[in-house]
């Protein structure tokens, strides 16, 4: 593989929106603020702990015969997430940290949250933005839901960690995103 120094990218902003399940793909991307009319920003996200993509699973195991010890690797079983602090404190968090459904906002504008979570699927798509380039990465269905406690400090803002397990998406035959290059 050649060296590319176009193809590094530092992601000094971001922006990370929420759609209805298995929404396309944007065709085109001028504009990180405008991703399409169906994408919703998740608002602000923490600076000092930036979105986080993870593995979950087997690693390969290789597997021998008596003639030859590594004859074949098996493929393991693998799960990939997303995990972001959303630092908004407003419907949208409260529904994908607590699991909460439309109707968990009250007459009176107070959030209601639910005794059993419901984990929200959404398209989520991810543009990080390196100065004037930027790297949009999407993903079809993503089950989000919050993953620890909401952390409090006197000289921070509040944070509602928030993970996300990408789900396999018949829209991409059973992928579970796609990721861009460098615009």
């Amino acid at each position: 593989m050649p060296i590319s120094d176009t193809a590094v990218i530092v992601p000094a902003g971001g922006y990370l929106y929420t759609a209805p399940p298995d929404e396309p793909k944007p065709t085109t991307i001028t504009n990180p603020l405008s991703p399409g009319a169906k994408w919703v920003s998740v608002g602000h996200t923490s600076l000092d702990e930036l979105p986080e993509f993870s593995r979950d699973g087997d690693d390969p195991e290789t597997k021998g015969s008596w003639q030859n010890t590594r004859l074949r690797q098996t493929n393991p079983s693998v799960a990939y997430s997303i995990s972001f602090k959303s630092i908004q404190a407003d419907a949208e968090t409260y529904r994908l940290y607590f699991g909460a459904g439309t109707d968990a906002v009250q007459a009176d504008g107070s959030f209601r949250i639910p005794a059993s979570p419901v984990p929200q699927v959404r398209s989520v798509l991810l543009i990080l933005v390196d100065g004037t380039r930027f790297l949009p990465l999407w993903h079809p269905r993503v089950s989000l839901l919050g993953s620890d406690a909401i952390s409090m400090a006197s000289d921070d803002f509040v944070s509602f960690p928030i993970k996300g397990t990408l789900l396999g998406s018949t829209l991409i035959g059973n992928a579970v995103g796609e990721w861009g290059v460098l615009v």
